[in-house]
């Protein structure tokens, strides 16, 4: 779309007028002679050439002149409605040329910012992605041409903890964040379009054959993605995404159903636990009514006493003995019966009721593990307790612990609280800072579900933590994927070589038993010992053994 002037030989306009002046001014007396002056013949014949030579004048001045500036009128009349993609006719006039290079010089700049408004209009100005409004334009397009199902499928996805990475590390560092975070994401989805809806929220669009299995696809390689360590000012960071994905069905005709209900499998994911995805099926509707009604129970939850702790026992694989407990939560519910954590934690999360039930929680378990030292005072047991992320993040967090042990009389050594990887690695300096201060106080320090996190050996070095607890996920493979009994091995050997107690869970087969205590893992918890008891239950069960006992029935130690 350019305008390009006419080219050619070129003379001065003064010089053209001059000529077409000259003409008239020879032409005109020579006629006046030929109508009044003797010899009117011959005067005739002059004044007929000078008549031709002034028509011939006239011609090229309409030519030259008058012809390319209507010329230029067009084109100006054709700029106004708009049309850009115009040619000025040539002019042998170096005026009326220049005239017409100013024209196209114009045009060239007015195109350059027409071309940068409309890319504005339809990018988002930090990531370069395609924005809301050209996102929904061809989400509307897909859903209109491709009319039958599985054809269309959209991930919506967010920056899991966005809001408290922003608030805690700052605005700028936040965009940084969100730029690399889209840089990942446009590599894992191997050309298919993604968007920036706004804030940390991104879609991927997925259409062809099979659009729910691509859409699968993308979704693994976004989380894979997202495993490395993100440097972002200087700093070495984690970062997840929950991701929620819809598929076109016969009955969804419009972006805003199918938006709909990719925004609800999103909230299932973070429901779960966050860093992972969840495709959308109709069951999942009834989450908002779920959501609602698991919001006001848990705010009462704890003055009705409906929430309860189980206490699943960890046991020293080599000798059978009993040395630790780890506190699980349930909630009773009056109407749904009894809930996992799984169900309500996220819940608890958001509404920040997590700070006050994790502080029921850690009173509940020391006052208990007192109470059964009391009843066995040879039996040297410990007691394992989650620590949330939020509550991770209160600043008081060393204080409150100080307080609760005094106040239940349990001496800190025999408490041990657990947080998982993704806790610690949000924001290093502080977390550090809090670990150092628990540290001081006595208290142990796991690092619970290694391995389905994303430490570097490097930190993991510099953590004041004494216990390392393998997920289950590790565990529950062994002897079935060829790679879990090496991965394991290793997780084992390196947390020998840092100088960690290292804690296998989901223990259930003689055979998982056996592995496990070849590779050195010094301790278990698992179905095959115990499951979750009741207080009661892991009482009796205390008083009925003998300090540093053999786990007897339960564990087969020869």
């Amino acid at each position: 779309m350019r305008f390009r002037p006419g080219s050619g030989w070129r003379v001065p306009l003064a010089w053209l007028w001059a000529s077409l002046f000259g003409a008239a001014a020879i032409g005109g007396p020579a006629i006046h002679a030929a109508l009044f002056a003797p010899g009117r013949l011959e005067l005739a014949a002059e004044a007929g050439a000078a008549v031709a030579s002034a028509g011939l004048a006239a011609a090229a001045a309409d030519r030259v002149i008058r012809r390319p500036l209507l010329g230029l009128r067009t084109a100006l009349l054709q700029v106004q409605a708009g049309d850009l993609d115009l040619e000025a006719p040539p002019s042998p006039v170096r005026e009326i040329d220049e005239l017409g290079a100013d024209l196209h010089r114009s045009l060239a700049s007015l195109q350059v910012s027409t071309d940068s408004l409309i890319y504005r209009a339809f990018h988002d100005p930090l990531t370069d992605l395609p924005n809301r409004a050209m996102f929904l334009a061809a989400f509307a397009r897909a859903l209109s041409d491709e009319r039958r199902p599985n054809r269309v499928a959209i991930l919506f996805m967010d920056v899991d903890r966005f809001k408290y990475l922003n608030d805690t590390l700052g605005h700028g560092v936040g965009d940084q964040l969100l730029s690399v975070f889209a840089q990942r994401l446009v590599g894992a989805a191997e050309g298919h379009m993604v968007a920036r809806l706004g804030g940390d929220e991104f879609t991927v669009l997925v259409r062809g054959e099979g659009a729910a299995s691509e859409a699968v696809r993308v979704a693994r390689r976004v989380l894979q993605a997202l495993r490395r360590p993100f440097s972002v000012a200087g700093q070495e960071m984690f970062v997840t995404s929950s991701i929620g994905i819809a598929v076109n069905g016969a009955e969804d005709r419009t972006t805003t159903e199918l938006l709909r209900k990719a925004d609800v499998a999103l909230y299932r994911a973070k429901s779960e636990g966050r860093a992972r995805f969840v495709v959308y099926s109709a069951e999942l509707d009834a989450d908002p009514a779920e959501r609602f009604d698991l919001d006001n129970g848990l705010r009462r939850a704890v003055e009705r006493n409906e929430l309860q702790l189980l206490y699943q026992p960890i046991v020293d694989l080599e000798t059978g003995a009993l040395v630790g407990m780890e506190a699980l939560l349930r909630w009773n519910h009056p109407h749904r019966g009894v809930l996992s954590p799984a169900t309500f934690i996220a819940v608890a999360e958001e509404t920040g009721e997590i700070v006050r039930i994790g502080n029921w929680v850690m009173e509940e378990a020391c006052r208990e593990t007192a109470r059964v030292q009391q009843l066995r005072p040879g039996l040297p047991l410990t007691v394992s307790v989650n620590i949330s992320a939020a509550e991770f993040r209160q600043a008081d967090l060393p204080g409150r612990v100080r307080r609760i042990l005094e106040s239940t009389g349990l001496e800190p050594h025999a408490l041990t609280l657990e947080l998982t990887e993704s806790v610690l690695l949000h924001d290093t300096a502080a977390a550090m800072a809090s670990l150092d201060e628990l540290g001081r106080l006595g208290v142990g320090l796991a690092l619970d579900d290694f391995g389905t996190g994303y430490s570097s050996l490097s930190y993991l070095q510099r953590l004041p933590v004494d216990t390392l607890k393998i997920d289950q996920s590790f565990v529950g493979r062994l002897g079935a994927d060829p790679a879990s009994g090496p991965l394991t091995r290793a997780i084992v050997e390196m947390g020998h070589a840092l100088g960690m107690r290292v804690v296998a869970e989901g223990v259930e087969t003689e055979w998982q038993l056996a592995y496990l205590r070849e590779i050195g893992c010094q301790l278990g918890q698992g179905r095959l010992f115990a499951g979750p008891l009741a207080a009661e239950q892991f009482r009796r069960l205390a008083a009925s053994l003998r300090p540093a006992a053999a786990w007897g029935p339960l564990l087969k130690t020869g």
